[in-house]
This record gives C-alpha cells, structure tokens and sequence, in this order.
C-alpha cells in the first residue's frame, strides 16, 4: 500500500494522472471525487463502469451521467440501466474484461467502495446490492473479487482522514469497514487531499 497525502488539488490530481496507463482497460468509480481527474483521462484505453445507482442514464443520480459529463471517452461499457437488474448484470457481465489494467475507487465514510457497503460479501462478477444509507438504494456493481483482480488500484480520497487512519490501522473487520479488502493489494495506491 503506497500512499501520498496533499493539500494542493492540482498536484494531487496530477499525480493520479502518473498512475493511469495510456492504453489498456480502466474501470472507474462514479461520484464527485474523481471528476477533476477523469477531466484529464486519455483517451485511449477502454473504460468501464465500477458501479451504477439504478436509475435512468441521464438521471442526476446516474453515476455514468457524471462520468460522461467529466470526459467522453471513445469506449466506455456502462450497465444498462433500462433493462430488468438480473439482465443488465448479465449483459455488463458479457463486457468484462478477464482483469483491468487499474481500477479506480473512492471510498465512503462507512468503508464502502464501488457498491459494496458494510456485512454484504456478493459473489461472481457483478451483484446488485443495497443499501439504506442512501436515497437510492438499489445498486449494480463489480464485485470485490472482480475489483481485487486488477493489476493496480487507484484510490482517491478527498477530505477522508478517518478512512485514511483505519485502512493504515484497523481497528474494524473487513465486513464491517469493507475497504480493509483493497489493503493487501499488491498494487495498490491512495491519494489523499486535504483541502
């Protein structure tokens, strides 16, 4: 686990960009954390959804939306949120590359990253999950197991000091604080802005 910490926002995004290849497959995390970055994403690689509220594509909610709206990338696979939860997994799921080049995740106050929240383990590849935290509570996902198959993670995190203590000493299982899974991620990198 490589982790930097910053308080200027251009020299944290700028040493996010270091980390993304040029080429090759990427999948990104929705949200409002990444999107000075995905400003700046090469064009070049292929590009996949992490995860995705269930609602309609161009809702305000959409994470793909904001993806769409931060850069617009030549090939971008996104769950199809127009069809039935099983069909879209499945579909997604027809998409998916045998491993990413590098994922990039955020992750919340709770320890969730993609939609992976707290006592929720799903299987396979991708997984509707749920939650109550939040206003919309059905979800599509990667899985952990999907996710821990990358070559490298990126993680960003703005203004998250707990988060950054408890991956650096836990004091919570990885059910309960399920970002604990990414640590021992032979490749992984966390960017933390404090702004």
């Amino acid at each position: 686990m490589h982790i930097q910490e910053f308080t200027n926002q251009e020299e944290w995004v700028a040493a996010g960009l270091k980390l993304i290849p040029q080429s090759g497959k990427i999948a990104l995390s929705g949200g409002t954390t990444p999107a000075p970055l995905y400003k700046q994403l090469p064009q070049s690689p292929t590009y996949y959804q992490i995860d995705e509220r269930y609602v309609p594509k161009a809702d305000k909610d959409s994470n793909q939306k904001m993806i769409r709206e931060a850069f617009s990338p030549q090939k971008f696979y996104a769950f199809n949120t127009s069809l039935p939860i099983e069909e879209s997994l499945k579909e997604y799921e027809s998409h998916l590359p045998e491993n990413f080049d590098l994922t990039i995740l955020g992750i919340g106050e709770d320890g969730h990253f993609a939609s992976l929240f707290p006592h929720q383990n799903p299987q396979g590849k991708t997984a509707h999950t749920q939650t109550e935290n939040f206003a919309i509570k059905d979800r599509l996902t990667l899985t952990a197991e999907t996710i821990l198959k990358s070559k490298a993670i990126l993680v960003l995190l703005k203004n998250k000091g707990q988060v950054l203590e408890e991956l650096k000493n836990p004091t919570k299982s990885p059910e309960e604080f399920p970002a604990l899974k990414l640590v021992n991620h032979p490749n992984l990198s966390i960017l933390c802005l404090k702004n």
